[in-house]
C-alpha cells in the first residue's frame, strides 16, 4: 500500500474526526481491520456486521500502534477516531479513492463458475510482461476486495480482481468500488440460485457489473450461456468467448487425456495449449486467459509453455497422487452446474475403484432437493463404485445409488471412515459446498497417504 493521509481518508469517507489533539498530518501506511495483526502506522478500521464487532478490538489495535481508529460511535479509548455512518462501506469508499491515485488498469471477474482460476490464470499470463496486483483466495465481497485494492501501488500496471456475489445487489455494489476497464462474467450458472426465483433473475444481478465499467471499457462474456440479451440491456461493447460458432474468441479442446487435454483458439495456426488438469471445465477459464492475454499484447509464442506452467490451487481440481492413491480436490465450492462437468470428467479417470465424495449444494433455496436428485439420477448412469454423501439433501444422492451409497452426518465419522476405506489403485473426487469443510476431509487424506 502507498501511503495516504488523514485528510484524505476525511474527504473521502465524510468521516468527522474526534479526540485529536496534534496536528492533522498523519500517514497511514497500511489500512487494519485485524486487531491480531501488526498495526503500527496503520488506520484501524472497525468493522461492523451481523456476526461481528470490530469495535470490541479497538483497545488491541492500540496496544498494537495504529495511529487512528474508523468507527460508527465514539469510544472511549485514547486514539484518533473518525466516525463514519457505516464503517463497511467506508472500507469501500477508501478503496474506491485509492484506486484513484494510480494510472492502471482494473479487470473484475464475476459468474458462477471458474472465476478464481480464471482470475490466478490471467494474473499469471500478465505477469509475465506486466507488474500485476490480484485479490488474494477468496477476499472478493464487500470486505476483502477493497481490502485487495489496497495492494496497488505504484508500480502496479494491471489489477484484476475477482468479485464474488449471494444476492442482487451486491455486484453493483462491488462494481462501483472497482470500477473495471473490462468486466468478465464467466458464467451463468446456478451458484447463490436460492437467492432469487429464477436463473433470468440470477443474469440480472451478474449483469450488474457492467454498470460501472469505465467510459472506454467493455464486458467480456461466455457465449456458450444464456442470457446475453439480459447483458445487452446494459448497453455496454461486449466480447463473446466460447466454443460454439457465434463466439468472438473461440476454442477447440482436440484431445483430451485422464491428466490434460490439449486447447486450441479458432484461428491461432500452429499453436497447442496443454491443459494439466483432469477437469475439462478448466477450458473456459483458460479461454477467457488466453484472451485477456492476447488482448494485453502478451506474444502468442510465449503462451504455451506459460500455460503449461500454470498450477491449479487447492480445493479447486487439483489432483494429488501417491502411493497408487489420486485424490481430485474439489473440495472448495460446488453448485448443480459444476458438479454435473466434474463428475462427467471424474468419470473417464481409469481406477481399479471410482469413489465420489459430495458435500451437499448450499444457497439453492428451494431449488436444493430437485437439483441434488438430479445430480443423483446423473451418478446412477455414470455407474461409479461407491459414493459417500454428508449434508441434509445430498443424502438423496447416497440413497439414490443404494448399496454403493453410504451418507455421513458428521464429517469426522465419514473422514475416519474414507480414510480406512480407500487404497491403491482408487481414484477419489472430493467436491461439495464450502459450508461442508471437505478440505479438511482431503488435508487428512493426504497426511494419511502422504500425498504432496
Amino acid at each position: 500500500m502507498e501511503p495516504i493521509g488523514l485528510e484524505e481518508v476525511l474527504n473521502w469517507t465524510g468521516g468527522t474526526l474526534i479526540k485529536f489533539n496534534g496536528a492533522r498530518e498523519i500517514i497511514f501506511k497500511q489500512i487494519s481491520t485485524d486487531s491480531r495483526k501488526d498495526c503500527r502506522n496503520s488506520l484501524f478500521i472497525a468493522l461492523k456486521g451481523k456476526n461481528f464487532d470490530g469495535h470490541r478490538f479497538v483497545s488491541d489495535a492500540v496496544k498494537s500502534a495504529a495511529l487512528a481508529a474508523m468507527v460508527e460511535e465514539p469510544l472511549p479509548d485514547n486514539i484518533p477516531q473518525i466516525i463514519v455512518k457505516n464503517s463497511i462501506k467506508a472500507l469501500g469508499d477508501l478503496a474506491k479513492n485509492y484506486k484513484r491515485k494510480f494510472c492502471c488498469v482494473f479487470i473484475g471477474i464475476t459468474g458462477s463458475d471458474g472465476k478464481t482460476t480464471t482470475k490466478e490464470m490471467s494474473a499469471h499470463l500478465l505477469a509475465s510482461m506486466f507488474n500485476v496486483c490480484s485479490n488474494q483466495g477468496n477476499f472478493n465481497n464487500e470486505i476483502g476486495l477493497p481490502l485487495s485494492i489496497f495492494n496497488i501501488s505504484k508500480q502496479t500496471e494491471i489489477g484484476i480482481f475477482e468479485l464474488g456475489m449471494n444476492g442482487p445487489g451486491q455486484l453493483r455494489y462491488l462494481g462501483n468500488v472497482l470500477q473495471p476497464d473490462i468486466a468478465v462474467i464467466t458464467s451463468i450458472g446456478y451458484g447463490h440460485l436460492g437467492f432469487f426465483n429464477n436463473r433470468a433473475a440470477l443474469a440480472h444481478a451478474k449483469a450488474e457489473i457492467l454498470e460501472n465499467l469505465s467510459i472506454d471499457g467493455f464486458g467480456i462474456f461466455n457465449r456458450d450461456n444464456d442470457f446475453q440479451n439480459i447483458l445487452k440491456q446494459k448497453g455496454v461493447f461486449l466480447k463473446t468467448v466460447g466454443f460454439g460458432p457465434l463466439c468472438n474468441f473461440r476454442g477447440f479442446i482436440t484431445s483430451y487425456n485422464t491428466d490434460s487435454f490439449n486447447l486450441q483458439v479458432n484461428g491461432w495456426e500452429n499453436v497447442n495449449f496443454r491443459i494439466n488438469s483432469w477437469n475439462g471445465a478448466i477450458a473456459y477459464p483458460a479461454l477467457f486467459s488466453l484472451f485477456i492475454a492476447e488482448y494485453f499484447g502478451i506474444p502468442k509464442s510465449h503462451l504455451p509453455s506459460l500455460v503449461n506452467n500454470f498450477v491449479l490451487i487447492n480445493g479447486r481440481g487439483k489432483m494429488r497422487i501417491v502411493d497408487g492413491v489420486k485424490i481430485f480436490d474439489e473440495s472448495y465450492n460446488a453448485n448443480p452446474g459444476s458438479l454435473k462437468t466434474a463428475l462427467r470428467y471424474f468419470a473417464l479417470q481409469k481406477a481399479k475403484r471410482k469413489i465420489v465424495v459430495i458435500g451437499a449444494m448450499g444457497e439453492l433455496g428451494k431449488w436444493s432437493r430437485f437439483y441434488h436428485k438430479k445430480l443423483g439420477d446423473m451418478i446412477q448412469k455414470l455407474d461409479f463404485d461407491f459414493v459417500f454423501t454428508i449434508g441434509e439433501d445430498a443424502c438423496i444422492i447416497s440413497k439414490l445409488v443404494k448399496k454403493k451409497g453410504m451418507h455421513f452426518d458428521n464429517l469426522q465419522e465419514m473422514t475416519e471412515y474414507i480414510s480406512g476405506f480407500v487404497k491403491a489403485g482408487d481414484a477419489v473426487l472430493v467436491k461439495g459446498s464450502r459450508m461442508n469443510n471437505l478440505d479438511l476431509l482431503v488435508e487428512h487424506l493426504v497426511e494419511k497417504t502422504g500425498i504432496k
